[in-house]
């Protein structure tokens, strides 16, 4: 059997599990053991046991379960309540006011949790009672907080840059680093459409209530701010001085958010107890994700598929800017069906060689990668970040929180063409 053959029957046969209702983990697995019996590598099937033991043990993984349980913690406790209000002490007259508390807070606390739907949620959950309450026009809450939340696997620590690093065997500290940038131009271009569509639809503000009297003095939310501040600094300031690494810093992390969490919020025995074992269940969830993914990336290795596909492509003398625009079309398509850690796993263990062979710079693509990910939580029909925030409103419906992220798709297209057009944005600090 040709190598695509084999290609295009593993694709089927992943496409019928996943849309059969099969999990993600599952469908990469048996997909993967299916094309070494097919391939006449039956006998090999005992690799699976050595590629499980493999990716368990990879030390670049272990900040996973660490950042996680970061998150969790500042999120549980309330941390998270009294930044948010913080932030929306200062920036409440400015054009725009609350949302643009909904973009930076989403920007400082992903810095912390590492999870798009982790930020989402708990930006929204004290955003949106708020904001409604001041008489915010609900398609602006709503889309600023589920654009705002996919910060959150973009500024680093980024689950989904770990993950990549990890696939790719590429530097995770370097990754973070050449994410920083293009996360925060990406908030602030956030923050300049909505400063601008408030003065251009000033009459959707004019009955937007500032709140002056009732709300919380300046020493408050500086209170309320500082605590995740530190953080942030023990976090990042550990990796970009190279002190720690990516590991050794999220442990550092989830001491201190504990401290943080005693000091400045509310948490016992049970709510720690619930962190842990939200933190496990996500944590197991991306492991076997991952177990499948690399099954299945030996397969096709194997098999020759892997090597079939880099030859045909490379022989089609393609341009690479013409490559690197199929891939932004294939992953612009991939995100309105399939979860973002999920991408990675389907279509790294074919891309990368192909990106490799062309000389396209790693870290560079990370970073583009998340950004077309990042997109892919606000597309519908199956836009994680709009099912979260209409999750938090029982009020709300779908198509209010899908009219209210279009203009930021667009934007996240702007931010895919800048990095492409200007690479160095992601790469200087190298």
């Amino acid at each position: 059997m040709s190598w695509a053959a084999i290609f295009i029957l593993l694709l089927l046969l992943i496409l019928v599990f996943i849309f059969s209702g099969l999990s993600i983990a599952c469908s990469l697995g048996i997909v993967g053991a299916i094309g070494l019996l097919i391939t006449g590598h039956g006998n090999m099937v005992q690799v699976i046991g050595n590629i499980t033991w493999n990716t368990a043990n990879d030390f670049a993984l272990t900040s996973i379960p660490l950042f996680l349980l970061m998150g969790e913690i500042i999120l549980i406790s309330n941390v998270s309540t009294n930044f948010y209000n913080g932030i929306a002490k200062f920036l409440r007259k400015v054009p725009g006011g609350l949302l643009h508390s909904n973009i930076l807070a989403c920007a400082i606390f992903s810095a912390i949790s590492g999870s798009s739907v982790a930020t989402a949620a708990a930006i929204g959950s004290v955003a949106i009672p708020d904001e409604k309450k001041r008489n915010y026009k609900k398609e602006y809450i709503y889309g600023s907080l589920a654009a705002g939340g996919t910060l959150g696997i973009l500024i680093p620590p980024s689950i989904a840059l770990i993950i990549y690093g990890a696939l790719t065997t590429t530097s995770v500290a370097k990754l973070f680093t050449a994410a920083m940038v293009p996360g925060l131009v990406l908030a602030a271009i956030y923050m300049i459409y909505i400063f601008f569509n408030s003065i251009i639809n000033k009459k959707d503000f004019a009955n937007v209530d500032y709140g002056q009297a009732d709300d919380i003095s300046y020493a408050v939310a500086l209170k309320g701010i500082l605590p995740l501040f530190l953080l942030i600094v023990i976090v990042l300031g550990g990796i970009y001085t190279a002190v720690m690494t990516p590991t050794e810093a999220a442990a550092a992390g989830v001491t201190a958010s504990i401290v943080i969490a005693k000091v400045f919020g509310e948490i016992d025995f049970k709510k720690y107890k619930e962190a842990l074992l939200k933190s496990i269940r996500n944590t197991s969830m991306l492991l076997f994700i991952m177990v499948g993914a690399q099954t299945l990336s030996y397969a096709l290795a194997i098999s020759g598929a892997t090597r079939g596909m880099v030859t045909w492509v490379t022989g089609l003398g393609l341009a690479t800017l013409t490559l690197l625009i199929m891939i932004y079309c294939l992953y612009l398509v991939l995100g309105c069906f399939v979860e973002s850690n999920s991408m990675q796993y389907l279509t790294i263990p074919v891309l990368f060689p192909i990106l490799k062979a062309y000389g396209v710079d790693p870290i560079w693509f990370g970073v583009v990668l998340v950004v077309l990910i990042e997109l892919g939580q606000i597309t519908p029909p199956v836009g994680i970040n709009l099912f979260v925030i209409k999750g938090i409103d029982p009020e709300s419906n779908l198509t209010e929180v899908i009219r209210g992220v279009i203009p930021y798709i667009f934007l996240m297209f702007l931010m895919v063409a800048i990095l492409t057009a200007f690479p160095q944005l992601a790469t200087f600090l190298m």
